[in-house]
């Protein structure tokens, strides 16, 4: 039996959109507990299970989660913009601060405090020079 992967797509497209990076395989892996990151490797009553799951933090997350009034959405944007200017996506900057953390403290992007943020910011402003004189060294 073929599977039609689009509504699952879908959803991890309409909750990225509100501010959440998720990709296929941290979604799946958390689901699976760790033992697959297959959409393919999935039953269909267990994609199924999955999407209803989705469509749950979906609708939590459009309710909990405005972003746009939170005002530490600015010193995100202002780290994403970092990396941004270093050729690196959305998605590096934040596995950047996921896995560095601050004071050895180690959240999920968005679960980071306004003090946190800002120790955060320094750090990739540091990542940023460190880049940009290593490609000056290059170019001399």
């Amino acid at each position: 039996m073929t599977h039609n992967y689009s509504r699952f797509f879908s959803l991890i497209k309409q909750i990225n959109s509100t501010g959440v990076a998720l990709t296929k395989e941290e979604v799946i892996q958390d689901f699976t507990n760790g033992k697959t990151n297959s959409l393919k490797a999935l039953k269909h009553f267990e994609l199924q299970e999955l999407e209803r799951r989705l469509m749950e933090r979906l609708n939590n997350t459009k309710t909990s989660n405005d972003f746009k009034n939170d005002p530490r959405d600015a010193q995100r944007k202002a780290i994403i913009s970092d990396f941004k200017s270093i050729h690196r996506t959305t998605n590096d900057a934040i596995a950047w601060a996921e896995k560095y953390g601050v004071n050895g403290v180690k959240k999920k992007f968005n679960n980071y405090t306004k003090s946190e943020l800002k120790l955060l910011k320094l750090n990739a402003e540091k990542v940023k020079n460190d880049y940009t004189l290593s490609v000056n060294k290059k170019l001399i």
